[in-house]
């Protein structure tokens, strides 16, 4: 497939998964974005010198980590921001030619890590050790093609998670405890303030990655698979 039908592709299918967002079908993919979300918040912790206790993943679509010390503010704001990057960073690096092979045995290594020194509950240990296998399998046996599809759009989805969680989360009536709400006590800002925020910087970074292999696309160093 060409690059550039490849990233139309990646564009319709998450056109369909943003409209069709609540279908059980994208119970998988929602909970990986999860576990990128809370995995920003632990990794926030350790860099500013705290600590984690625990990160759980809730079979509703939920998750939390429960973290110690470091800087609390950059913290509660790095889920959003670091799901963006490292969502945006799969992406990119699966676009070369054979990367993705290399990107999902990265990925399902670091889900099992996860698994092994952070998730202390059983569902988000099923998940996360079941997802970090399958992807370690299908680096292994899934045709170049396929895999190169399914890196770049786990990488594209968590790029715009921000844009339909903090949707659900500021724009129905349901009072919840959100990065958002805990941002804006800590802060005095309203939460939908930072909602929209960090909607608007899912929106830029995924245009900049998208332009970017949209231009990598066109050059006549580009190569199918």
């Amino acid at each position: 497939m060409h690059p550039r039908n490849r990233l139309l592709v990646i564009i319709f299918l998450l056109a369909m998964s943003i409209v069709f967002w609540d279908s059980i079908v994208l119970t998988p993919v929602k909970l990986f974005v999860v576990v990128l979300h809370e995995l920003s918040h632990a990794l926030t912790a350790l860099l500013t010198g705290g600590s984690v206790e625990r990160i759980t993943i809730d079979a509703r679509i939920g998750g939390m980590a429960v973290t110690r010390g470091g800087w609390s503010w950059l913290v509660v704001t790095s889920g959003y921001l670091g799901s963006m990057i490292m969502g945006g960073i799969i992406f990119l690096t699966s676009l070369r030619r054979g990367s993705a092979i290399a990107v999902a045995s990265v990925i399902g290594a670091v889900l099992l890590l996860i698994a092994a020194f952070f998730v202390r509950n059983a569902f988000g240990l099923i998940f996360t050790l079941l997802s970090g296998g399958a992807l370690l399998a299908a680096a292994r046996w899934l045709p170049e093609r396929w895999l190169s599809l399914t890196v770049q759009y786990l990488g594209a989805m968590s790029c715009l998670y921000a844009l339909v969680d903090v949707k659900e989360d500021l724009l129905t009536l349901e009072h919840r405890v959100t990065d958002a709400s805990i941002l804006a006590d800590m802060t005095g800002v309203p939460a939908i303030v930072w909602g929209v925020l960090w909607s608007g910087a899912a929106l830029v970074v995924f245009t900049l990655i998208m332009r970017a292999a949209w231009r990598s696309a066109s050059t006549p160093s580009s190569t199918t698979s």
